[in-house]
């Protein structure tokens, strides 16, 4: 079994922009930022201190009373072939987080090989016949 190379996937400057897929002996793979927006409670802080003033939609002029900071992580998927990730049943797939940045790349891919060790990918590919029901 050969194990994906670094050489073989997309790094973190790609990634900012970009999702990544790719396939190995049966199993397919995806690194994509996943974004996620978390109450800025630094600034709630702020706010309820009276250091600090609500923000300001730009478009309404409007208080945003809920103000949220985003967060990246670094999706990586794995999961059976032959069909695309968005054809393939979420329970099909295995996913897990990373940071977003450089090393979290890197772990990634090592996660991937882990995966792509722990079990016969091409005996969990599903039949082409099977697209219909999808």
């Amino acid at each position: 079994m050969k194990l994906i190379e670094a050489t073989e996937i997309m790094h973190i400057a790609f990634l900012k922009k970009e999702t990544f897929a790719g396939s190995s002996e049966g199993m397919r793979y995806r690194f994509s930022k996943v974004v996620y927006n978390d109450p800025d409670t630094e600034l709630l802080k702020k706010i309820e201190a009276g250091e600090a003033d609500y923000p300001v939609d730009k478009k309404t002029g409007e208080k945003i009373m809920n103000p949220t900071i985003e967060r990246n992580t670094l999706g990586v998927w794995v999961w059976p072939e032959p069909f695309s990730f968005e054809k393939t049943p979420e329970e099909k797939k295995i996913f897990k987080e990373f940071d977003f940045k450089e090393d979290g790349v890197m772990e990634g891919l090592k996660w991937i090989n882990e995966q792509k060790q722990s079990c016969d990918w091409s005996e969990l590919a599903m039949s082409w016949r099977d697209w219909k029901e999808l």
